[in-house]
């Protein structure tokens, strides 16, 4: 039953940069916070440890590959890594480019805003971004 009310099974609307059978990688259009990204196991587990050891490594690589890709193509001043879902525990994390000049640096995304932002994401970032992930995670696929 949680299954039919957590967003992340259903994954409507996603703007999605790879899919695979075990689990997808997606862009979160958060303003102030462009190329914010989640990986999110598309089967209903609530954490990490849940997965068998093999499914584990898998979706820390995904984590890894996402950072790398970022990191190629946004140049940021960090990375933040989180993984919170409390509210409706389905496993995703955040990977979360972070920016001298977005709106909470250098504290946490979840607090109020210091200032705005008026960053953008460069042209062609999502298609380079699949290219990216491709590379490291193999051939994307619809689920």
């Amino acid at each position: 039953m949680a299954e039919l009310a957590c967003a992340h099974c259903r994954g409507i609307n996603e703007d999605r940069l790879w899919a695979g059978d075990l689990y997808r990688v997606v862009l979160v259009h958060e303003t102030g916070f462009e190329g914010w990204a989640r990986v999110i196991w598309n089967e209903h587990v609530a954490e990490i440890t849940d997965l068998p050891a093999p499914q584990q490594s898998m979706a820390l690589q995904a984590v890894l590959a996402l950072e790398r890709a970022l990191r190629a193509e946004l140049a940021p001043d960090k990375i933040n890594i989180a993984s919170l879902a409390t509210g409706m525990p389905h496993l995703h994390v955040h990977v979360i480019p972070r920016f001298r000049d977005d709106p909470t640096f250098p504290e946490p995304v979840w607090l109020p805003a210091q200032r705005s932002s008026a960053r953008q994401l460069p042209d062609g970032f999502a298609d380079r971004m699949k290219s990216r992930l491709a590379e490291e995670l193999g051939p994307s696929h619809p689920l």
